[in-house]
């Protein structure tokens, strides 16, 4: 069976690595938007979301943030919706036990969100690199990125 495949914007994945930069040697994150194109999920935007629950080894984000900062992403562009949580880890460590099981939390903490997604940046040098994870037929699978532009603008047909 191949990984599912994660589609992200680079501007999505440079806001991430920009947010974890000015954190270091903290972590930080905030929750994915995006939608879905061909059944993948496509994370077009990256939220920084502030936690006073943070350090060199975790980062939790706030309780009650997560909706008001998809509510304002979707006044930006209606079509956006939540996909899932990113954080960063101030090290060359990928996601741990605890970050698989806040993913499957999430699943069910959003159960109308499909297959909800986690990116842990891993910082590798001076720089990061990203690794997702989704939860598939009811466990958290690898995900193999691939990297795309912005979604398109909306056109004056589409309804919002």
């Amino acid at each position: 069976m191949t990984d599912p495949v994660l589609l992200i914007s680079e501007s999505a994945e440079a806001a991430m690595i920009r947010a974890a930069n000015n954190s270091f040697p903290h972590e930080t994150g905030g929750i994915l938007v995006g939608v879905h194109a061909d059944g993948r999920p496509w994370v077009v935007g990256a939220i920084e979301i502030p936690s006073r629950d943070r350090g060199s080894h975790h980062y939790r984000i706030p309780h009650g943030t997560t909706q008001p900062a998809v509510r304002a992403a979707r006044r930006e562009d209606p079509r956006l919706g939540y996909l899932g949580d990113w954080h960063s880890h101030p090290s060359d460590v990928g996601p741990s036990p605890t970050d698989l099981a806040s993913l499957a939390f999430i699943s069910i903490r959003h159960p109308l969100a499909p297959n909800p997604t986690s990116i842990v940046l891993r910082r590798t040098g001076t720089s990061y690199a990203l690794d997702a994870q989704r939860i598939v037929t009811v466990k958290p699978r690898p995900c193999a990125i691939r990297s795309t532009g912005n979604l398109p603008p909306l056109s004056d047909k589409e309804p919002t």
